[in-house]
């Protein structure tokens, strides 16, 4: 029997003792993971007649978990904005010496990237930064012989690892998930055991997107893709996919962008071939959905480098440039950060 009342109180319990946004938010993650995700695997035992009243309880659960918690986001944000219009200085200082500022070109591409996907509904989240190896690496097809799980490519902790892409956060959401369709993109840092240089960092921003749905395919894909390429570097973009191999997609896909520096025409950028390498993509294997309970339905997934795509739509030659906290370097972007 669901004790409703009582898994709402505990809620609200863990609720009040936050401090800031993303105490909430971890407070709900974990809540949906321990308590709510339990219950769905427990559906596999009743009668159709039991599984369909435990279900709709455990669903209007969720529901209200979801709506406790974003009134608590709420109340917090409001809280915030009106300590932000107290008034605590001399308004009539003169303020000749300062200048306008500027976001890091970091900010600036995941603004783009972001609400690009809100305005296809998908759910934006980041998830932890270290990570299980079951969604790592073993819900991802990633066998235990493959080169990314030696310690000369990944940082790890005592039994877990830094996270090395964010598919890692987004198969540990769809975990045991039974919604009919799932529109997910993650965001964050994850890491490599790289030695820094022009075009390497041991840390960098990633975004994936993984979009359940049954009878999803390549041309569903593509779609997304090339909307995402034309928001990011204009409508007269063009896209190209060549074959690739990665171990949770088949087919999989590397997909390039005709050079924005030259038009496609062929510059020392793009190597004289009139396109640029942007991110991989491709269909979710099947052995990657049945690891996560996901029955009789297709998957299309797609990563991106953050800091890559920032390099390339401002021409910028060194990843180091992003964090190196040189006010001339991003004095360059004010008029991006006005638009």
């Amino acid at each position: 029997m669901i004790n409703k009342e009582k898994l709402i109180e505990t809620l609200i319990a863990d609720l009040d003792k936050t401090n800031n946004e993303t105490q909430i938010i971890e407070v709900r993650n974990s809540f949906l993971n321990k308590q709510i995700s339990p219950l769905y695997k427990s559906l596999v035992s009743l009668s159709n007649e039991e599984k369909s009243k435990a279900g709709q309880i455990i669903n209007e659960l969720k529901n209200d978990v979801i709506e406790i918690t974003n009134s608590y986001l709420k109340k917090m944000k409001d809280e915030a904005d009106s300590k932000q219009h107290v008034v605590n200085y001399d308004i009539l200082i003169d303020t000749s010496d300062l200048s306008r500022g500027a976001l890091n070109p970091i900010t600036l591409i995941f603004k783009d990237i972001l609400s690009y996907f809100q305005s296809l509904n998908f759910t934006i989240q980041s998830g932890e930064e270290i990570m299980d190896t079951k969604y790592n690496f073993d819900n991802l097809n990633i066998p235990k012989t493959h080169p990314t799980r030696e310690t000369s490519e990944t940082f790890y902790t005592k039994d877990k690892s830094l996270r090395t892409q964010n598919t890692a956060s987004s198969a540990k959401f769809i975990d045991n998930n039974s919604d009919e369709e799932i529109r997910i993109a993650n965001f964050g840092y994850v890491y490599r055991n790289d030695e820094d240089d022009q075009t390497h960092s041991h840390q960098f921003n990633q975004i994936d997107f993984i979009w359940v749905k049954k009878g999803l395919n390549v041309k569903n894909l593509k779609w997304v893709i090339d909307g995402f390429i034309k928001k990011i570097f204009g409508n007269n973009t063009k896209s190209r996919y060549r074959l690739s191999n990665f171990p949770f997609t088949e087919p999989s896909f590397e997909v390039d962008a005709s050079c924005p520096f030259c038009n496609g025409h062929g510059c020392n950028k793009c190597k004289q071939s009139g396109w640029i390498e942007l991110l991989g993509a491709g269909i979710m294997r099947e052995e990657v959905l049945n690891a996560a309970n996901i029955k009789g339905k297709n998957a299309i997934a797609c990563g991106l480098g953050v800091e890559r795509i920032a390099m390339i739509k401002y021409g910028i030659n060194d990843v180091r440039d992003f964090y190196t906290n040189d006010f001339r370097f991003l004095k360059q972007f004010v008029n991006e950060n006005i638009k």
